[in-house]
């Protein structure tokens, strides 16, 4: 299996690249999303061995889920795009039919499927929803973040606070594993206490008056 899941990242990541030249040196450019389908094969692979799934069908899928990010017109339509690439190369690559068909499924499903059927499916949209809420994900919105203009980001928090929390309600959709659940749920937790505490601090960046 080793063998086989080298060769794929070899050519997902080749096919990132070549795809994703012009946004070559941009912050969510290519080597963004290669580092970002790492993260996510990550999961993707805790996940199935939590939750007894096929390990090299997840950790497949995750690969290619988003191998066409810099190779479709339509962003929403990704899953659908990703999916045909990976079955190209796995048919040629003479994959199992019942493999081929398990990781396509999964690739296509993890864009816009409010009902993924199988475990392998269910593991790639929560891997994918994992990274979304990792700690490198969390250095980024920090980078981001005007820290000079306390209006501007007290603003962009209170943003970000409301897309977690409805998150948290399952208002952008559920996660399918329970390992994925738990895990999902200490994250948030992480990102809630700490926007609070920015909100708190903005509030104290005040004259010593204001307190007194």
């Amino acid at each position: 299996m080793k063998e086989r899941v080298e060769k794929v990242s070899h050519f997902v990541h080749e096919y990132l690249l070549k795809t994703g030249k012009q946004s070559a040196g941009e912050p969510w450019g290519p080597e963004y999303r290669w580092e970002h389908t790492l993260r996510v094969t990550y999961w993707a692979w805790l996940l199935a061995v939590e939750e007894n799934a096929n390990r090299e069908e997840c950790i497949t899928a995750s690969l290619f889920h988003d191998v066409s990010h810099f190779d479709c017109d339509d962003y929403r339509n990704h899953g659908v795009r990703s999916a045909e690439i990976a079955e190209d190369y796995l048919e040629k690559e003479g994959y199992p039919g019942g493999f081929v068909k398990a990781v396509t499924y999964a690739v296509k499903s993890h864009v816009g499927e409010k009902n993924p059927q199988t475990m392998e499916a269910k593991i790639l949209q929560d891997a994918d929803t994992l990274d979304r809420f990792g700690y490198i994900r969390l250095l980024q919105f920090g980078n981001r973040a005007d820290v000079v203009h306390t209006e501007k980001l007290c603003e962009d928090v209170e943003s970000f606070k409301s897309y977690v929390e409805k998150v948290e309600k399952g208002d952008y959709g559920r996660m399918w594993t329970e390992t994925g659940n738990s895990k999902v749920k200490d994250l948030i937790r992480l990102y809630k206490i700490i926007l609070t505490g920015v909100l708190q601090e903005i509030e104290n960046t005040t004259l010593p008056k204001d307190y007194l």
